[in-house]
């Protein structure tokens, strides 16, 4: 599996057509672990992907195969994140709430 990028839903491309974000901030749902910035690029063929901050994001947070990560877009610039493991138990980071 390559870290270097994750691919966005189809569904959620569509309805960002016209307006997608080029960079993004990415927030652990309770903003404990601050901001992220990723890049946003797309392959051409209506894909999706976060890119450039999103390999470092995903290792700060422990995110591996098996997880279950849930992006809730603000409909401008930021995801607020929330990973789930293998058992489909939440991650929690610091100090987050429970939202």
């Amino acid at each position: 599996m390559s870290w270097d990028r994750l691919r966005l839903p189809q569904r959620f491309a569509s309805i960002v057509d016209g307006q997608e974000p080029h960079h993004v901030l990415l927030r652990v749902s309770g903003g404990a672990t601050g901001l992220w910035p990723a890049e946003v690029m797309f392959d051409g063929e209506g894909q999706m992907l976060l890119h450039n901050g999103w390999r470092r994001f995903a290792r700060s947070h422990a995110i591996d195969v098996g997880h279950f990560v849930v992006f809730k877009y603000d409909g401008h610039s930021d995801f607020n994140v929330k990973v789930f493991d293998e058992t489909m138990c939440r991650h929690h980071y610091h100090s987050d709430e429970d939202d």
